[in-house]
């Protein structure tokens, strides 16, 4: 049962990203955050495309998105990361979101934490009649871990960020392009606690839709998206050895009527990197997701 079950979320997550606009929204991220696997996306999660469009009717608030996570690294650190989240938006402007994180290290009590996130989209892709204006948030997400009892560091503290979103429709493969600042005091994420500095990090994504101009190509394919996804490395710990490696991934998703099955490769620093010997890492391995936007 449980190899079915690892199977099943490996076939889902070969893929992280988000196309509100023509295949889908912004998948729940580990997280909670409508987003891709690690970074959030500028765009609300589960926007209402048409009138009439959102929760019974609603013209202002969103159906509902959840989504599931597994994260295997037993092939470096023997860890096994579960997550599952759900988000939804207010007026096309605000999402709130929810996730919950079990964290399984081999030799250690497993470690639970919560996210409870808030988004505000300042502009809206295309705003003020200028074609290239991409969609531009801010947001805060509150973390929570039970982490501090082995770890000594705080079992709580706030991440921000400030994120931009384009979609570049006109080139022969649609692209989606993702950027922005993180500013977290977080060791591993948050799981392993808040050290006492707050650092900024980079991140972003890069996102393609091979086939969706495919005339020639099934109606089925052309929910197929491909991309990699980057968070630059963070140091909470004033150089008391809390800082956590940067992490990337590749992946592949397919979406079909408001499933999503996803699948990636994830790196959060080997050995065979060129690594800060005081930077945390926990190798490579495989992610899986399905996702449901209601």
């Amino acid at each position: 049962m449980k190899k079915l079950y690892s199977l099943s979320l490996a076939v889902a997550f070969l893929g992280l990203t988000a196309m509100p606009a023509l295949a889908g929204p912004p998948f729940t991220n580990v997280e909670g955050v409508g987003g891709v696997a690690l970074n959030p996306l500028a765009f609300v999660a589960n926007s209402i495309s048409c009138e009439g469009g959102g929760l019974s009717g609603s013209d202002y608030v969103s159906k509902p998105n959840i989504g599931a996570w597994h994260i295997d690294l037993a092939d470096s650190a023997d860890i096994q990361w579960d997550t599952y989240g759900a988000n939804m938006s207010f007026f096309e402007r605000i999402e709130l979101g929810y996730g919950h994180e079990s964290i399984n290290v081999e030799g250690m009590d497993d470690i639970d934490k919560d996210n409870l996130s808030a988004k505000l989209m300042l502009v809206k892709e295309g705003d003020f009649g200028v074609s290239f204006m991409p969609a531009v948030s801010v947001g805060a997400i509150y973390k929570y871990t039970d982490a501090d009892a082995m770890t000594g560091l705080d079992e709580s503290d706030m991440d921000y960020y400030v994120v931009a979103s384009k979609h570049f429709m006109d080139l022969p493969m649609p692209v989606v392009l993702n950027a922005g600042i993180l500013s977290s005091k977080g060791v591993v994420r948050g799981v392993l606690g808040f050290g006492d500095d707050r650092d900024e990090a980079f991140f972003g994504n890069i996102e393609v839709l091979p086939t969706f101009k495919m005339g020639a190509c099934p109606d089925l394919l052309k929910g197929l998206i491909v991309g990699v996804e980057y968070l630059d490395d963070i140091d909470a710990g004033a150089g008391l050895g809390f800082e956590t490696h940067a992490m990337w991934n590749a992946h592949v998703a397919w979406m079909h009527k408001g499933l999503t099955l996803i699948g990636a490769y994830l790196n959060t620093g080997t050995d065979d990197d060129d690594t800060d010997p005081h930077q945390l890492q926990f190798g490579d391995g495989f992610v899986l997701s399905a996702q449901f936007a209601f």
